[in-house]
């Protein structure tokens, strides 16, 4: 008769057979079983670098990507080649902003750089660059636009944690300005405002039938030398001809009080020229010094655009011919501005006209070697390596159930069987 440690042992052999009958069973129902559809795998910022790898070594069958901020460079890079290698990638926005920004240097003697911005209405945009901080504002009607005296590697644009970048993609080469029309106190004193900011200034000045005063190069405006042109008064047929062949080049042009009058500049004027409107000011204010100047009204194109305007008035306005730029002004006196202003006219006075060429100036780029940045517009960039964004799918499934591979129910099962055998054998059983 078994003793009594004889029946605990046989009773442990009995549990470990069926504990590795079990098993073998368990094994044979996981075979046999229908696998679990894993339909669409999604991912959100936070766990998106570690279903990155994991989609990788094994790729799902299609791939959802739910995104609140836009994710880097490499990782729009890295879904995108997820995408051509088969597996299908679809995201959805939760919240990433249209944010754009373009960098472009100013057309200006001390250089800068311009920044564009595009941001809904209402979104407090912060601008730096490597180096630091620039400036705070606020978009308005779609967009903003900063202008930086000097910058430093990129330019960086936030709103909250939202980032968007990018580099200039050329720089410009100096040209001069070219000055047309009679010696008069208004093209001496123009010509002094852009000589003061760094322009270089040739000038045509007729002072009486036949005889002219020249400065420079005084031939007819040229791309390959001048950035601009400004002409004060109606100039000859043949000058006026020369001007209009400069613009639709891709040269800017700046036409003054009645300049736009002539015949040959009719095509590329802004508008037509109409009657004299007397100065609302007698005094020269800091905050609107123009309103002590007269100017003549201009009736500008259906393809004009209104630059300044004074009461019902138009003061300034600008458009585009074929490639190049004309600004047309109504002021024809200007320099009583910098003769009768405050303290700080002189400056104003030399800004504003410098602001004037350098809206209007040939732009003669020249690329930089580096490459421009690839976060420049996050939003649509990620539209461009995934397409437009779709709501979330039906059929998603975030993880499949687990399964305990063949070779642990092997070991499982040897382990038990061996368990068995070992002590059947210690208590001389067959």
């Amino acid at each position: 008769m078994p003793s009594r440690d004889d029946r605990l042992r046989i009773a442990i052999e009995r549990g470990l057979r069926v504990l590795s009958l079990l098993t073998l069973a368990g094994a044979v129902w996981i075979a046999l079983r229908p696998p679990v559809q894993r339909v669409t795998e999604t991912a959100s910022n936070a766990d998106l670098d570690e279903a990155l790898a994991r989609w990788t070594i094994a790729p799902p069958p299609r791939v959802h990507v739910g995104l609140d901020v836009a994710p880097p460079q490499t990782t729009r890079d890295w879904l995108r080649a997820i995408r051509r290698s088969g597996t299908p990638v679809a995201w959805t926005n939760g919240g990433i902003p249209a944010f754009a920004l373009e960098v472009a240097p100013v057309a200006n003697p001390h250089g800068g750089t311009t920044l564009w911005i595009a941001a809904p209405g209402g979104s407090r945009v912060a601008v730096a660059d490597d180096v630091a901080p620039i400036d705070t504002v606020v978009a308005t009607a779609g967009g903003a636009s900063v202008l930086a005296p000097a910058t430093t590697g990129s330019l960086i644009a936030t709103i909250g944690e939202h980032r968007t970048s990018a580099r200039a993609r050329d720089t410009l080469v100096a040209r001069r300005v070219l000055v047309l029309g009679r010696a008069t106190w208004e093209a001496k004193f123009i010509i002094a405002a852009l000589e003061e900011t760094g322009w270089g200034v040739d000038a045509r000045l007729s002072v009486a039938p036949g005889v002219e005063v020249t400065q420079g190069s005084s031939r007819s405006p040229d791309t390959a030398r001048h950035a601009a042109v400004i002409v004060l008064d109606a100039p000859a047929a043949g000058t006026g001809s020369a001007v209009a062949r400069y613009v639709r080049s891709g040269g800017g042009a700046i036409l003054s009080g009645g300049a736009a009058q002539a015949s040959a500049l009719g095509d590329i004027a802004v508008g037509r020229v109409g009657a004299r409107i007397r100065a609302s000011s007698i005094a020269f204010a800091d905050d609107t010094p123009r309103g002590a100047l007269g100017f003549l009204a201009i009736a500008p194109r259906n393809d004009g655009i209104v630059l300044e305007e004074r009461g019902g008035r138009v003061a300034a306005a600008a458009r585009r011919v074929e490639t190049g730029r004309v600004v047309q002004l109504g002021y024809d006196e200007t320099w009583r501005w910098r003769l009768a202003g405050g303290a700080g006219a002189v400056d104003a006075h030399r800004g504003w006209w410098s602001a004037l060429v350098s809206s209007v100036a040939y732009r003669a780029a020249v690329p930089l070697s580096r490459e421009a940045s690839e976060d420049d517009g996050p939003l649509a960039r990620l539209v461009d390596a995934l397409g437009p964004s779709s709501a979330p799918p039906d059929d998603v499934t975030t993880a499949s159930r687990w399964s305990p591979s063949p070779a642990l129910l092997f070991a499982l099962v040897s382990a038990l069987l061996l368990a068995e055998l070992a002590s059947r054998r210690l208590r001389g059983a067959p």
